[in-house]
């Protein structure tokens, strides 16, 4: 039977450098933004909240190594209007595209499969 320690630990491990609060810095095929008014939160169990300006976006992404993907994160529906509605319809597009990350000191990034990177933060704690 195999077990399943080596995954749980790889889990922590990734957990434990992504836990805290970051800020959206840039979001892929977005023009530039308010990044004061992000936020993308880790619990340490790997939850994740977060918006950039609108509706609020939750989910637990799956985390294997340095392997993440958001898959349906749930969001509430409030009516965002004009360059708001963009920016969270771009953000949420990049989100789902973002297989891997990076951690470089106080920068998370995301990357989708070509290794480009999707969405760039900056802890803030």
């Amino acid at each position: 039977m195999m077990s399943l320690a080596p995954c749980l630990m790889n889990f922590a491990a990734a957990a434990d450098k992504l836990t805290g609060s970051w800020r959206v810095q840039s979001i892929a095929a977005a023009p530039a933004f308010d990044s004061s008014k992000t936020r993308f939160d880790v619990a340490e169990d790997g939850r994740v909240s977060s918006t950039v300006g609108c509706n609020s976006i939750f989910g637990k992404p799956e985390i294997e190594g340095a392997r993440i993907g958001f898959g349906a994160m749930a969001a509430t529906r409030r009516a965002c209007i004009g360059a708001s509605a963009d920016l969270e319809t771009k953000y949420l597009a990049a989100l789902n595209n973002v297989q891997t990350y990076r951690v470089d000191g106080a920068t998370l990034t995301l990357l989708d499969a070509a290794g480009v990177p999707a969405v760039i933060l900056a802890r803030t704690k």
